[in-house]
């Protein structure tokens, strides 16, 4: 009974039959937009209950479109949720600065590393359950999306390599592997700000650590004493531990 309603409502929310379209491409436009209210309605469930909020059922119910439906047009869940990953990762990407007329390559890669936390703190209640559905495929053995960052990867090696090329940055290294360096380094930031180890200044300040100490090696002497100042500054910050740190500690010092 709940399909056969379902399946109803599938055929009452197509869109309506556009005269100067043809069948084929109508038909697209159709499983396009159900395809978005898939991913919309996954968003919405997560940002509510977190990963276990999102059930074929539920989601089938929040997008007004039968089981079967979802399945035929992205799949099981987690096929779903990587879809959903990946496109939260297109659209992150395509918030970052992109313009990369400026004239400090250091500077730039930390405007990058900055956006990109603060727009994951700014959508935590979609970001926090997502990265946490990460850690829990991984550890089920599933392949996890949270590595396929190629976009962010060529963007801060495209930076790294047009600062060598002017003659700002001195490395050996390829661009690649320092961006790698970079990306690890905030992706692991991430995992502790997802779990609640640390909260979103923390999260930034860790994230923005590991590129300065990428960088420190690469820049050229004269600038070093800032870098070393940054990483300083961020050591300072890294001091102060979050609430639930302190709480672990304590209960640690009282069992001894």
């Amino acid at each position: 009974m709940y399909q056969n309603s379902a399946m109803s409502n599938d055929s009452a929310n197509e869109i309506p039959p556009d005269p100067n379209s043809s069948g084929a491409g109508l038909r697209e436009k159709n499983i396009e937009l159900r395809r978005e209210r898939i991913l919309g309605a996954a968003r919405l469930l997560l940002s509510r209950g977190g990963l276990g909020a999102l059930s074929m059922r539920k989601l089938a119910e929040e997008a007004s479109l039968s089981v079967n439906t979802l399945y035929n047009l992205w799949g099981t869940r987690e096929e779903i949720l990587r879809a959903l990953t990946l496109d939260a990762r297109d659209r992150m990407e395509a918030s970052l600065p992109k313009d990369e007329s400026s004239g400090d390559p250091v500077e730039y890669c930390r405007s990058l590393v900055r956006a990109s936390v603060r727009e994951t703190c700014r959508q935590h209640e979609l970001f926090r359950p997502m990265m946490l559905a990460w850690l829990e495929g991984e550890i089920g053995g599933h392949p996890s999306p949270i590595e396929p960052m190629d976009q962010a990867i060529k963007l801060l090696s495209g930076v790294i390599r047009e600062g060598r090329t002017q003659g700002f940055l001195e490395s050996t290294l390829r661009p690649e592997q320092v961006a790698w360096q970079i990306h690890h380094c905030a992706q692991f930031a991430s995992v502790q700000w997802a779990l609640g180890r640390i909260d979103d200044a923390q999260f930034e300040a860790r994230a923005l650590y590991g590129l300065n100490l990428a960088f420190l090696g690469l820049v050229p002497a004269e600038r070093r004493p800032e870098i070393q100042s940054k990483l300083k500054g961020l050591e300072r910050k890294l001091e102060n531990r979050p609430v639930a740190e302190e709480e672990d500690l304590g209960r640690v010092s009282c069992r001894n």
